[in-house]
């Protein structure tokens, strides 16, 4: 599982590609950061990690739609398990690969919080963990795009289906859906929306019912990826 990993991870830092959607991920997150100090004037992170979770919504579904549709489309699938690891394996080293690429892009916007230790007081643990938040956020985003990746060999399709599950997801908590649908069909959806669990992140709080809500869903399509997985195979 170990060589699978490295093998995921070296492709895509061995590939334009690769670093072409982390530098840009970084690039807006921190793009969104310095507009918020010298245009609204608001020298904090939480309009960093409100817009966060819409990148990931572009940059999550982009970098995983070939992380299983590419292997099935070329029929190298079909060679990795002839290999001594299990579907199991191979899920959870592909998994694991994208989130260290997701986190390697989050610790490019690292120096935004050391930037406003010099401009403002800011508790620096309160910001480590709407940190964890975003990786527990990611892990989530990209479970459910291996699945939709699984799904298909044609990426473009992994993508988009990825991209308008992921959107659904950000959009149930928000007051555009609030608009549009009763309160109490609203409130429903909170429930199953992670923008109120990252929240709690944001705030310095570490709800283990949050935790508990990125890992289960995490959990569930990786899951479902690979009972997807050994059924076509």
């Amino acid at each position: 599982m170990l060589t699978l990993y490295k093998k995921e991870l070296n492709y895509y830092l061995n590939n334009p590609v690769g670093y072409l959607a982390i530098i840009l991920f970084a690039v807006f997150a921190n793009f969104f950061f310095v507009k918020d100090i010298f245009v609204v004037g608001s020298a904090n992170l939480r309009p960093f990690f409100g817009i966060v979770p819409w990148l990931l919504l572009v940059f999550i579904p982009a970098l995983a739609m070939r992380i299983i549709s590419e292997e099935k489309r070329t029929n190298t699938m079909e060679i990795l398990l002839t290999l001594p690891i299990s579907e199991t394996q191979i899920v959870i080293a592909k998994f694991l690969a994208l989130l260290t690429l997701v986190i390697i892009g989050c610790g490019l916007t690292l120096g935004l919080p050391f930037f406003l230790l010099f401009v403002t007081k800011i508790y620096l643990p309160e910001i480590l963990i709407g940190y964890l938040g975003l990786i527990l956020v990611s892990g989530s985003f990209i479970a459910i795009s291996m699945f939709f990746s699984q799904m298909t060999k044609n990426q473009v399709i992994a993508f988009l289906f990825a991209a308008i599950t992921l959107f659904f997801l950000l959009v149930l908590s928000s007051d555009f859906l609030g608009s549009m649908i009763p309160r109490f069909i609203q409130d429903a959806f909170v429930t199953i929306a992670p923008i109120p669990h990252l929240q709690n992140f944001v705030n310095g709080v570490i709800d283990l019912r949050s935790v508990f809500y990125f890992i289960s869903v995490s959990a569930a399509f990786l899951f479902l990826t690979v009972i997807d997985l050994e059924k076509r195979n």
